[in-house]
């Protein structure tokens, strides 16, 4: 299921980033270079305005599934994690070991450290 999702997700990246590439720039420095003018007298189905708003239209769709498959597969991502947390661990077995240690004895020797 994840690697379907991750195959439709990259499909909707690079139809995107082509999209965007696409689209005429609408003002800036560049805007005058290039025949201009909204079409520069093409008339027919696709005029220049229509076709860029095809393009906005397809560009707002593909962002959208592209944001859609993100979020699914964070969630997958997220859902297949250990959610065991380290404050949730039982710290009272390894106290138990500990206490299973001899005391010292006691020894007559005088340079010898004094046993309680």
């Amino acid at each position: 299921m994840t690697n379907v999702l991750l195959v439709i997700h990259l499909i909707l990246c690079l139809g995107l980033i082509i999209l965007v590439l696409i689209q005429r720039s609408e003002g800036g420095a560049l805007s005058g270079l290039g025949g201009g003018g909204g079409g520069g007298g093409m008339s027919g189905l696709m005029t220049g305005r229509s076709a860029a708003s095809l393009l906005t239209r397809a560009t707002g769709l593909l962002a959208g599934g592209f944001m859609l498959t993100s979020l699914i597969l964070s969630l997958l991502a997220n859902a297949e994690r250990n959610t065991t947390s380290i404050l949730d661990t039982d710290t009272s077995a390894p106290a138990a070991v500990e206490q299973s240690a001899p005391a010292p004895e006691k020894s007559d020797e005088p340079g010898a450290p004094l046993a309680k």
